[in-house]
């Protein structure tokens, strides 16, 4: 199988649907807006793209920001005075998870390795440990985060 930039662009597309398909059949429990989802995922494909990372790289990245959703999607299902703000945590958080994504982008476009499996994991956790960082520092200053954690 020929991995380009087209495979990444359709998964992040597959991504969009799906969170899409959920926002609008179960609503916004975020109450951010339909528009933030699909642009949190265009956001991670646009400058991933632009810096030229390995193929599939994006697709972790995509897959990462796609668990932060899930996360907050399902912490906030049932709305309660504590976590009615939580979007604002998931908004604050994206800071750091796009430093880590573009500190990991460079290293894989520049990496010797080429193989698919190390791209994704690299973009996994390069969106990945940029958001928890930046989502721990919010936590432990400004956010309760028990909802999170389900306590």
């Amino acid at each position: 199988m020929n991995l380009t930039l087209r495979t990444d662009a359709i998964t992040t597309t597959a991504a969009i649907a799906v969170v899409a398909a959920i926002t609008l059949t179960k609503g916004d429990v975020l109450f951010i807006g339909h528009w933030y989802y699909e642009s949190v995922f265009l956001l991670t494909f646009i400058p991933s793209a632009l810096i030229k990372t390995k193929p599939l790289f994006i697709s972790g990245a995509v897959l990462a920001a796609g668990l932060t959703f899930g996360i907050y999607i399902q912490a906030n299902w049932a709305p309660s005075a504590t976590n009615d703000l939580l979007g604002l945590g998931h908004i604050f958080s994206l800071p750091g998870a796009f430093i880590g994504l573009l500190i990991t982008g460079i290293i894989s476009r520049f990496s010797k390795q080429n193989k698919p499996v190390l791209a994704f994991t690299t973009g996994f956790l390069g969106f990945g440990i940029g958001f928890l960082a930046n989502q721990t520092v919010l936590c432990s200053t400004v956010l309760a985060c028990g909802v999170l954690l389900g306590t």
